[in-house]
């Protein structure tokens, strides 16, 4: 009798082990799956670019005052050169969120963004990289700006200090002949549904 209750107290302490070891596995299951969530939260930021800047990152800032990392915005940074201008990517990891550029002062002095991660608030809706480019023309007071030299350049649209242009892969032959000459802007008609953001930025990158 006496052996028969030691092997019944055996196997629930068996059970019982392997039940703890299922709790335990279960555990870090949910461990893994939430450190996965957290990377993919930092890919999606509710952070907004306007005139002044991004978050902690600001027009005007010593490019050595720039953190290495901001939670929720971009994970590193990467320092890097345009042929007008040093330029620091700040990124995640997906690849680059937006780019500052320092044309050789050691601070920044231009913000463009790369993808869809930060957003523009505007009246009707945030919206950003890849959107629909009839966001921008229906910011209210959105205004036309050639850049460029004589007929050679291209057609951008300002608005509260931002910068924005259609995205080249998505224009049709006729937005194309419009969108490079000097003597007219397009107008709302010349663009359709396909025609999406290729451009924002609180300046130009040159």
């Amino acid at each position: 009798m006496k052996k028969t209750f030691l092997y019944a107290l055996a196997s629930i302490v068996i059970v019982s082990c392997s039940g703890n070891g299922n709790k335990a596995a279960e555990d870090t299951d949910s461990i893994t799956d939430s450190l996965e969530n957290t990377e993919e939260m930092s890919e999606t930021s509710n952070y907004l670019l306007t005139k002044e800047g991004v978050g902690s990152i600001w027009i005007g800032q010593s490019i050595n005052d720039v953190p290495d990392s901001i939670s929720g915005l971009y994970t590193y940074k990467e320092m890097g050169a345009s042929p007008d201008a040093v330029t620091i990517e700040f990124k995640g990891p997906q690849g680059g969120h937006f780019v500052a550029y320092d044309f050789g002062e050691g601070k920044i002095d231009v913000i463009n963004l790369i993808d869809s991660s930060v957003k523009v608030d505007a009246p009707r809706g945030e919206f950003g990289i890849g959107d629909k480019f009839t966001n921008v023309l229906q910011l209210p007071g959105v205004e036309e700006e050639w850049s460029g030299y004589d007929n050679v350049g291209t057609w951008y649209w300002k608005w509260n200090g931002l910068w924005f242009a259609p995205s080249q892969e998505s224009i049709s032959e006729s937005l194309s002949r419009r969108l490079y000459q000097s003597e007219q802007a397009p107008t709302p008609v010349d663009f359709d549904d396909n025609v999406t953001i290729g451009f924002i930025g609180t300046g130009l990158p040159y």
